[in-house]
């Protein structure tokens, strides 16, 4: 029997992943073969990627993978959006990578919104202006390191430098692309417009390019019997991949993790002034399409208090507080994450209780327990907002709300979720970017037809249904 394998090197802000999926009577079996922690330090004053430990992981995660699954053909790689690599005219790379929380975009933004402001960017990219956008990045590269900025010859976004290692072939991929802040609506192509207004050299980027096709052999001693392919450069248009679609009505989905990407499939972008005013941004597909979403501060902001916890010594496990915020009653109090202070690393369950505090909370008696359940509340009723605010812009209220990620997992999110938005959450699956970048690689390689996706998903993924709790 046939069963042909695939690899997917799915690389998140906090974690990396190999996983091998296997082709066995209409459904993907998932293996993970590797997965490490990474996380973003400073160096020289910036907060920076270490791109050279990562890439080693992937390299031994992939070796691996090819020894447990010697029949497997391709691999793709998917990233985090809008973080780039810097190469110079010798195709090396230019110093570390600058991850998106650093302050340097935030020390540049007048001098940016000068030059471009938020209404001129988003009628010239239909993406939402925000400090971590790739187009604010290269612009305080080019403010801040001059002399660095001379000896770049071109940019690529992470998954691209990825594929870039593993292949020796440059492409611009357009889900990642399309989250930088510099292509026009649509992300067929870069805007000449705002590399032009901010000053960034337009040789420093080549065309945007369809995905869901072949790059080349891999080059890679031990791993030249894989074809490297582009099944999704962005993780979420990998998730979304996963997706059965609605075809009585719209896909709303919700790619819940460190971020909450909460967003609808469409074919054309959503332009009009609401959708800008309400911060709507208008990003790529791995396929043809698009996916109109809102970025909104996830599960960071539990992250965050998790580590602060932990290294007091606290309650820290994820079980353990997702158990004691079942138990723990509304407090009645809500934090809005879109706030910006909830995007910023450390002190989080100060800035959470001070945020409560001002509303004149009692925080002197909050538990772990309490603030672990303000915060998904508060990120449920975020949620719903955005879903309302979505079926506005569409014209179509959801039916039901596929969540996917790791807070799939996270129960009581769910359950709070779709009690907010007063219809069913489909959760699951917890690792959609991994099963998307799978299922695109068996299409890409021709082991599944695109009109069986449905029934492959279906097949394969696993989700549990909550239902809206009537009081």
């Amino acid at each position: 029997m046939d069963t042909p394998t695939a690899l997917a090197v799915d690389l998140g802000s906090s974690s990396g992943r190999i996983i091998a999926g296997t082709l066995r009577d209409g459904a993907i079996d998932e293996v993970e073969v590797h997965r490490f922690p990474h996380e973003a330090r400073e160096v020289d004053g910036y907060l920076c990627w270490d791109l050279d430990h990562i890439w080693s992981e992937v390299v031994e995660g992939l070796r691996e993978a090819v020894k447990q699954f010697p029949d497997a053909e391709s691999v793709s790689v998917d990233t985090w959006g809008v973080d780039f690599a810097l190469l110079g005219p010798d195709g090396r790379r230019l110093g570390p990578a600058v991850a998106y929380r650093d302050e340097r975009t935030t020390r540049t933004l007048v001098r940016f919104q000068e030059r471009l402001n938020d209404e001129s960017a988003w009628a010239a990219t239909g993406i939402a202006p925000a400090t971590i956008n790739a187009a604010n990045q290269l612009f305080a590269l080019i403010a801040e390191e001059p002399t660095l900025a001379e000896q770049v010859d071109q940019f690529l976004f992470l998954p691209d430098y990825f594929t870039y290692l593993l292949t020796g072939e440059l492409v611009w991929s357009r889900s990642i692309a399309s989250t930088s802040g510099l292509c026009r609506p649509g992300a067929r192509d870069f805007s000449d417009e705002v590399f032009g207004a901010l000053g960034i050299p337009r040789r420093w980027a080549g065309a945007v390019t369809p995905e869901h096709d072949v790059v080349g052999p891999c080059r890679i001693e031990g791993l030249t019997q894989l074809t490297v392919v582009r099944a999704g450069a962005h993780d979420t248009a990998c998730a979304v991949h996963a997706l059965q679609r609605d075809p009585s009505g719209e896909t709303y989905f919700l790619s819940c993790g460190s971020w909450s990407v909460l967003g609808v499939l469409r074919d054309d972008p959503l332009l009009s002034d609401e959708a800008r005013a309400l911060g709507l941004t208008n990003e790529a597909r791995a396929d043809a399409g698009l996916r109109p979403l809102f970025n909104i501060t996830g599960l960071w902001i539990l992250q965050e208090c998790q580590r602060e916890w932990r290294a007091e010594g606290g309650v820290h496990d994820i079980v353990e507080l997702i158990a004691l915020a079942e138990d723990a009653p509304s407090t009645g109090y809500h934090i809005d994450p879109d706030e910006p202070q909830f995007a910023l690393p450390k002190d989080m369950p100060n800035r959470v209780t001070r945020a409560l505090a001002a509303q004149g909370a009692d925080v002197a008696s909050f538990t772990e327990g309490d603030i672990v359940r303000v915060i998904l509340e508060s990120l449920a009723r975020r949620y719903a907002r955005g879903v309302a605010d979505l079926a506005d812009l569409t014209g179509s209220a959801p039916q039901q709300l596929n969540l996917m990620g790791g807070g799939s997992r996270n129960r009581l999110l769910c359950q709070l979720t779709a009690d907010a938005l007063r219809v069913p959450v489909i959760a699951g699956p917890a690792e959609a970017s991994s099963l998307g970048s799978l299922l695109a690689q068996f299409e890409i390689m021709g082991r599944v037809n695109a009109t069986s996706r449905n029934a492959v998903i279906a097949k394969s993924a696993r989700t549990v249904v909550f239902e809206p709790s009537h009081e």
